[in-house]
């Protein structure tokens, strides 16, 4: 895993970068559930895009891996809207 961040750093810093600009703005919005909501919703799709980006850059994308991505961040947005008020 650490060569592979290694070989893709600008990737997975703007992975992080991306997922802390959303913690930020989704603590930054906590007095209101709907804009939070907004900011998960945004963050899924750029997590998906994202996923799309890095494996076309590695040259692996496959719909196998389309479909799981896209799985993973309606299962995360779904759980962590569930949980707000």
């Amino acid at each position: 895993m650490i060569t592979e961040i290694k070989r893709h750093l600008l990737s997975f810093l703007l992975l992080f970068f991306g997922l802390l600009i959303a913690l930020l703005v989704f603590f930054y919005f906590s007095y209101d559930p709907h804009y939070q909501r907004r900011v998960i919703y945004g963050t899924a799709v750029f997590y998906f895009l994202w996923s799309l980006y890095h494996h076309y850059q590695k040259g692996d994308l496959q719909f196998s891996l389309v479909v799981e991505y896209l799985l993973v961040a309606l299962f995360a947005a779904l759980l962590i809207t569930g949980t707000l008020l």
